[in-house]
């Protein structure tokens, strides 16, 4: 299906064909797709390219003709009436557009669904212009009992895009003004609190702000962490009551730079998230210490963030969660360090966003399923099986198809500990097809836990070595399969393990015999308990 170009069309766009081919040809042929995605996006910081459909249906890049069938068919039945391709454009979001033109079309209006499902993608590092949708939408495909297993052209669920880092954060409510004990800090507040007042003398309130940081730079490079704190809550109270008053933007620089200026030095806000659970037992520090982060937007969630990874207790870890969770940066500071070049970075991340479980959380964790690192992977899938959202359990079913054993491994972990009925339909291809030993294993002890008759049967089927895995006659999966089965303890699944007593595979019959004997002694012991309570 691979299709040729001509030889004057542009790099990018023939290896951005090259790869629609290839994912339309063999979906599953993950690590190939991430090495053309990756050829794609390095050809594209060379040299962008746009691709338009000519009037007969042929496309076109700079008025030159490309002899690429089978994208043009898809251009026309998605609609697309101008696609670019930029220096910008990201490895997630060209496997993503790749998968969409590879998929075949279908329902009613395929350009309509094409649009939405588009909608994820950067329109700046992709642009493009689609035919308009139609009024009517496609009806909604009817529900049902089990979530389908997603699709090897599925796109990514994009989360949204961070705010600007330097962008700052207003106060919602009012902080308290700090009188402090500091004779030299208590005066600058008196006097910024009067150039605050004074909406006329703005070189007043410039010289109040530069002395007041001044104080707060001094205490906290003299370790007097108590007037850092009082210095800092009383320009971000004072600021509040000014931009209350009058916002206009000369005032609102003011404050900003004063507050900026703070932060070159790059241990102040780490010191502040260290109070932040240190002093969490003190209301009037908490509520400081938790507006100042606020207000520092992205760059306070930040902190909190490296803080909570290092926290030396559970309980300091708790409440630096329960801290980011109240501000509103959290989500942006989590998703710019899951896209860091880092893969530390893009671990400690998803830890956090497990930790959080929540709707935004989800959707980065969904993007980083699709990171080439196949540890980052990993981390991901780890952090979901904290979700128990359909999306979330459909999202680790595909990566039951992932290219590494140990993110296949993770993912199978992660649906055992759901004990979700729904998992079974899922784990039971694994235990047909899956390689790996150790993900093959883990698969029937994941399908234990599930405990339901259905379960019941499809353990029985592998203790009895039966099935068209090239391992299914392994002496160790049957006995691991019956190990399953005796944790269940059904009447059914005792019985099967009971009846390979007389098994060819001699450490088979041994093994049926021990667990049977072992699960006896243990119904004995529980009924002379039972019976010997008064």
């Amino acid at each position: 299906m691979t299709e040729p170009a001509r030889a004057d069309a542009p790099d990018v766009i023939e290896r951005f064909a090259a790869l629609v081919a290839l994912v339309a040809e063999r979906p599953a042929a993950a690590a190939e797709q991430r090495t053309l995605v990756r050829e794609v996006v390095a050809a594209a910081k060379r040299q962008g390219a746009v691709i338009t459909p000519g009037e007969d249906g042929t496309l076109t890049s700079g008025g030159q003709p490309l002899d690429l069938p089978f994208l043009a068919k898809r251009f026309k039945s998605y609609g697309i009436e101008e696609l670019g391709i930029t220096g910008k454009a990201a490895v997630a979001d060209l496997l993503d557009l790749a998968r969409m033109l590879a998929a075949e079309p279908s329902g009613t209006d395929p350009a309509a669904a094409f649009a939405g499902r588009a909608a994820v993608l950067d329109s700046k590092a992709l642009p493009r212009r689609l035919r308009p949708r139609s009024a009517e939408p496609p009806a909604p495909p009817p529900a049902t009992e089990t979530p389908p297993i997603p699709r090897a052209s599925d796109p990514v669920r994009r989360a949204p895009e961070p705010a600007d880092q330097d962008e700052p954060m207003r106060l919602e409510r009012a902080l308290a003004v700090p009188v402090p004990s500091n004779p030299g800090l208590a005066s600058a507040v008196v006097q910024l609190a009067a150039a605050e007042a004074d909406n006329e003398d703005g070189g007043q309130l410039s010289a109040a702000l530069d002395e007041l940081s001044q104080q707060a730079d001094l205490a906290f490079r003299q370790g007097r962490h108590d007037d850092l704190v009082e210095a800092m809550a009383a320009i971000v109270g004072l600021e509040h009551l000014a931009l209350e008053r009058d916002s206009s933007d000369e005032r609102r620089q003011l404050f900003n730079h004063a507050l900026k200026r703070l932060t070159i030095r790059p241990m102040l806000l780490r010191q502040l998230a260290v109070m932040r659970h240190t002093r969490h037992d003190d209301e009037v520090a908490r509520t400081r210490l938790q507006a100042i982060l606020y207000r520092y937007g992205t760059y306070g969630a930040d902190a909190l963030a490296d803080e909570y990874i290092s926290a030396p207790t559970s309980e300091a870890r708790k409440i630096c969660l329960g801290a980011l969770r109240e501000l509103r940066r959290t989500h942006d500071a989590l998703l710019l360090l899951a896209r860091s070049t880092s893969l530390t970075d893009v671990r400690e991340a998803a830890s956090i966003l497990g930790e959080l479980h929540d709707a935004t959380s989800e959707a980065i964790l969904l993007e980083l399923l699709h990171h080439p690192e196949a540890r980052a992977r990993r981390a991901a899938v780890a952090a979901l099986g904290n979700f128990t959202s359909p999306s979330s359990l459909e999202a680790i079913a595909t990566v039951l198809e992932d290219e590494s054993p140990g993110v296949r491994l993770r993912a199978v972990s992660a649906l055992g500990a759901r004990r979700d009925a729904r998992v079974l339909a899922l784990l039971a291809p694994v235990i047909e097809r899956e390689p790996n030993t150790e993900v093959h294993f883990s698969a029937v002890g994941a399908i234990g836990s599930v405990a339901t008759p259905e379960a019941v049967q499809l353990l029985i089927r592998v203790a009895q070595g039966e099935g068209a895995h090239p391992n299914r006659r392994s002496a160790p999966l049957r006995i691991l399969a019956c190990t399953a089965l005796v944790a269940i303890r059904s009447p059914t699944a005792m019985a099967a393990v009971q009846a390979l007593r007389d098994d060819r595979d001699a450490a088979v019959r041994e093994a049926s015999m021990r667990l049977v004997a072992q699960a006896s002694r243990r119904s004995t012991t529980s009924s002379q308990a039972i019976v010997a309570q008064p």
